[in-house]
């Protein structure tokens, strides 16, 4: 019995499914023209079996063959591939943490009974939630990535404030769903966001999709909450940083 969804593996796949054209038992790498510009190299390391997966464009694995990098008779490691790639100007991104719920876990949270200080946001509430954006920080932010226009909005009211919002939106052409939370500093320890995003897991399972939630690694308090909320590692995920800035 597999620990997460089928359709989580059947996604995460899909960028690696080109020919592949170095592997062994650590590492894995695949060409696949149907990339994204912007994610012309894509890495995955799986929690489940410790493996290291690299999709990347065609003209990027020409060039890794052109500087000597990826010489599919000799042995590569994934640190010799990454300096290849900055050799390439190619700098990648903090790793996103990728958390999802575990099989184990979806009928109690399905059971769970709806908190009354919950509820679905409209844009009716536009004045609640730019309060609650004006109170928090251009980082929380941006970190964050809650909108109240996002595909379906959630929040947590005390005494009429809006202390903490969680927003969903499709991820990929796929019925996995993203989500991002925000929760003032000075509602933080109570437990609101931790229920909020139960609530919201609920939603995404009764529409049919799978709630997914990314952390990048040096946002300890985001970490703590997956790990507080129940969900589980799937790996780390990986894009080149936007125009190669560091």
């Amino acid at each position: 019995m597999t620990r997460f969804a089928e359709a989580i593996y059947q996604y995460w796949q899909e960028p690696f499914t080109g020919p592949t054209v170095y592997s062994d038992e650590h590492l894995s790498i695949s060409v696949n023209p149907a990339l994204d510009a912007d994610e012309g190299v894509t890495i995955l390391h799986t929690i489940s079996n410790t493996h290291t997966y690299v999709a990347l464009l065609p003209d990027i694995a020409h060039a890794l063959r052109t500087n000597g990098t990826l010489d599919e008779s000799a042995l590569l490691t994934e640190h010799t591939l990454r300096l290849g790639l900055r050799n390439l100007g190619i700098v990648m991104h903090g790793a996103d943490h990728l958390y999802y719920l575990p099989n184990s876990l979806r009928e109690s949270w399905l059971l769970t009974p709806q908190n009354p200080h919950i509820r679905q946001l409209t844009e009716d509430d536009a004045m609640l939630f730019s309060n609650l954006e004006y109170h928090t920080t251009d980082q929380e932010l941006d970190q964050a990535q809650v909108a109240l226009d996002d595909w379906a909005v959630f929040g947590v009211t005390d005494n009429n404030q809006l202390v903490s919002a969680a927003s969903i939106y499709p991820w990929g052409n796929n019925n996995i769903l993203d989500i991002g939370v925000l929760t003032l500093a000075t509602a933080r320890g109570k437990g609101h966001a931790t229920r909020l995003l139960r609530a919201v897991g609920q939603y995404a399972m009764s529409q049919s999709g799978e709630l997914q939630y990314r952390s990048q690694a040096d946002n300890l308090a985001s970490i703590a909450l997956a790990e507080a909320s129940g969900l589980a590692l799937f790996g780390y995920w990986e894009t080149p940083t936007p125009n190669n800035q560091e």
